[in-house]
């Protein structure tokens, strides 16, 4: 996962309420990236085939 210039490692998770999926971004990269709470922002995600 991406997110600017910070790379980590992270699953995503599905919502059975809104019938989508979670993306958690670790408060790190929130920090690094200055991400504010509901701040919309773009990924680069890339799929492991484990």
């Amino acid at each position: 996962m991406r997110i600017g210039k910070t790379e980590w490692t992270t699953s995503v998770f599905p919502d059975k309420a809104s019938g989508s999926f979670l993306l958690p971004v670790k408060a790190e990269v929130r920090r690094k990236e200055k991400l504010a709470a509901g701040q919309s922002i773009r990924i680069k995600l890339s799929l492991d085939g484990r």
